[in-house]
């Protein structure tokens, strides 16, 4: 799938990180987070899942705010928030967007200043981000976007409280987007319990 709906200057921003196009399952990934509903995609690892997002994140959040973050991306682990934000970065200063990293090797009192100075996209994971929810350290009001990548691993990890906590947090108008490697019972079973109307794709869906 070609760009051609995207701004110029996102696309030119998404060449930093290599991303020029999106493939075969990628392409119906990011229309479906691009609609703006409640989204819950069910597909294998390398499947295009964290490409496509990373594209509908920058296609709406591609401009410096004033306030509060409009997107929270979390994943499972430190290593993955890491190589997120790393592919992030690029696309983020072209287009002169901040992204911030947190998670638990950092120091707390520094990400929530960090935040505090003024960012668009928080990247981080589970425990880090509920821990700042809890400081006041981020105002979910304005957020657009809240994507929570390789859910299963987050449910394998026990932090089914703290992430229907923040899901429940969250204003109407935030679109919520699920990525998870698998359909577990633990997944479907926490799926069913927030009530909420997802779009449900899974890789070749009609």
């Amino acid at each position: 799938m070609s760009f051609k709906k995207i701004k110029p200057e996102v696309i030119e921003a998404l060449e930093r990180a290599q991303i020029v196009s999106l493939e075969a399952e990628a392409a119906q990934f990011f229309k479906a987070i691009k609609s703006g509903r409640p989204t819950f995609i069910i597909a294998p690892q390398h499947s295009g899942k964290t490409t496509a997002s990373i594209v509908a994140m920058f296609n709406k959040i591609n401009q410096e705010y004033e306030g509060s973050p409009r997107a929270i991306y979390m994943t499972s682990t430190i290593e993955n928030a890491e190589q997120v934000h790393k592919r992030m970065s690029p696309v983020a200063r072209k287009l002169d967007v901040t992204v911030d990293l947190v998670h638990d090797k950092g120091n707390i009192v520094q990400q929530r200043n960090d935040i505090f100075d003024g960012t668009e996209i928080i990247v981080g994971n589970p425990k880090r981000i509920f821990e700042l929810y809890l400081q006041n350290g981020i105002n979910l009001k304005l957020l657009d976007l809240f994507i929570i990548d390789d859910f299963d691993e987050c449910m394998a990890s026990s932090k089914q409280a703290e992430l229907k906590r923040l899901i429940e947090s969250l204003e109407k108008k935030t679109q919520l987007v699920i990525l998870t490697n698998a359909n577990t019972k633990k997944t479907e079973a926490f799926i069913d319990a927030l009530e909420i109307p997802f779009s449900v794709i899974e890789p070749n869906d009609a």
